[in-house]
């Protein structure tokens, strides 16, 4: 039973996210014109998926992916509460993206996202396991593309990710966290998230 009244709760908030006023056809395409596309450097923004986010209720960790039996198996079996929608981003490789490795930290429950595969192969020898690709996200500002910001809590052994500066900043002025810079550029959510 719990599986389902997650499913239907989520289904139901997917449904009003589609449906809200803010997030018409008409203000679509109005924030599609602000941020151009061109088709020889930029993939498809109609390929890109919502990469979700969720929060462990047990310890410091923030979870997040564009693969649906995840969120379900994250929510129903380990422990995680859905956080909502943090950012678009591609499940393959578009014009001008690059790998979004995801590896975790088990005994500390922490997720790590870099477009550095060095990175993670530093990570695996200091504890982390690769899990491999998580999306593709673009190196660069281009293509209409939003920071995705990184910071991260040495004592809590946390990563977080968040295209909005204000909630980075708002972290950051609480201690303990520090800037690790900018994880890659993903798409907005656009409109939905105001």
């Amino acid at each position: 039973m719990k599986s389902y009244s997650f499913n239907l709760a989520f289904a139901t908030s997917a449904l009003l996210l589609a449906l809200s006023p803010s997030c018409s056809a008409s203000s679509l395409a109005q924030n599609a014109s602000v941020n151009p596309r061109s088709p020889l450097t930029c993939g498809n923004p109609d390929d890109s998926v919502f990469y979700y986010v969720m929060t462990s209720s047990s310890m410091p960790d923030n979870f997040y992916t564009a693969l649906l039996p995840e969120v379900t198996n994250a929510v129903d079996n380990d422990g995680y509460a859905f956080g909502g929608v943090a950012a678009r981003v591609f499940l393959t490789p578009e014009l001008s993206t690059v790998p979004f490795y995801r590896a975790v930290n088990l005994p500390d429950a922490d997720h790590l996202y870099t477009t550095s595969a060095a990175e993670v192969d530093i990570a695996v020898e200091g504890g982390y396991i690769s899990e491999g690709i998580s999306a593709y996200i673009y190196p660069s500002q281009i293509c209409g593309s939003v920071p995705f910001y990184r910071i991260y809590n040495s004592a809590a052994t946390e990563h977080f990710y968040t295209i909005n500066e204000t909630q980075r900043d708002s972290r950051l002025g609480s201690g303990g966290w520090a800037d690790e810079g900018i994880a890659g550029y993903v798409l907005d959510i656009g409109p939905c998230a105001e």
